[in-house]
C-alpha cells in the first residue's frame, strides 16, 4: 500500500514535551498527493512552503522530519512518540477531514499563503546545524523534473510502502533519511555556514 508523509517541525524539548509538534503543514492544502514522490521535486509548491517555514527565525534550526506514517515510533524517557499521529493532532481536531483544522494550523496556513513563500522553491540551501552540512537546492526549469532535495534527506519511513523513493525497485544510498530529526533550517546566501561540509543534492530517478 501507498506509505503517506507528513514534514512537521518538532520543538527543541519534543522528546519530553507533552506536544512536541512546533508547526506542520498538510499537503492535501497545496493540491498535492501525501505519498513521497508525489511531491518531492523541484518547482513544488507544498515542498517551497515547508522551505519557507524552515527559513522563519521561529522555526529556524528546530528539529525536522518528513515523516511517513509507516516509520517506527521514536523511543523517548516518556515512552514511544508516533510523530506522524502528533503531527496529525497539531493540523486536525478530530480525524482527517478539511473542516476540523486546529486553530493553529489554520492561522500557520493563512500566513504562509499571505508570504511570498514560492520563491523558497528553488535556489536556496538547506542547513543541517547537527551535523554541519548543507545541499544546494537545484534551480527550477521548466519541462525538467528534478528530485528536491529536502524531503528525501530528511524523511522517515522510505521504503516501506509504494510512492516511496525508489529505483528499479531499490531504495538508493545512504542520505536518504540521514537528515531526520537533526536541526534543519533554509537560506539563501550560504556565507554565514561556508566552513559546512556541502553535501550532493542530486538523485537519479525513474520519472525523469
Amino acid at each position: 500500500m501507498g506509505q503517506y508523509y507528513q514534514p512537521t517541525i518538532l520543538k527543541k524539548n519534543w522528546k519530553t514535551a507533552k506536544n512536541g509538534v512546533a508547526a506542520s503543514l498538510k499537503c492535501y492544502d497545496f493540491d498535492n498527493g501525501a505519498k513521497l514522490m508525489e511531491h518531492s521535486y523541484v518547482g513544488n509548491y507544498f515542498v517551497a512552503a515547508v522551505s519557507y517555514l524552515l527559513s522563519l527565525d521561529k522555526y529556524f534550526g528546530l528539529p525536522f522530519v518528513w515523516c511517513g506514517d509507516y516509520a517506527d515510533n521514536i523511543k523517548t524517557n516518556l515512552g514511544e512518540r508516533n510523530i506522524y499521529d502528533e503531527g496529525g493532532d497539531f493540523i486536525y481536531d478530530e480525524g482527517e477531514t478539511n473542516t476540523n483544522r486546529t486553530k493553529a494550523y489554520n492561522e500557520l496556513f493563512s500566513s504562509v499563503k499571505k508570504a511570498n513563500y514560492q520563491e523558497w522553491g528553488d535556489k536556496v540551501y538547506l542547513v543541517n546545524l547537527t551535523k554541519k552540512q548543507y545541499v544546494k537546492v537545484p534551480k527550477y526549469k521548466e519541462n525538467e523534473w528534478a528530485v528536491h532535495p529536502l524531503p528525501l534527506l530528511t524523511c522517515d519511513g522510505n521504503g516501506r510502502g509504494c510512492g516511496d523513493y525508489m529505483l528499479d525497485g531499490y531504495e538508493l544510498d545512504s542520505r536518504i533519511g540521514s537528515w531526520a530529526f537533526d536541526r534543519i533550517g533554509v537560506v539563501k546566501d550560504i556565507a554565514d555556514y561556508k566552513d559546512f561540509n556541502e553535501i550532493d543534492g542530486h538523485w537519479e530517478s525513474d520519472m525523469m
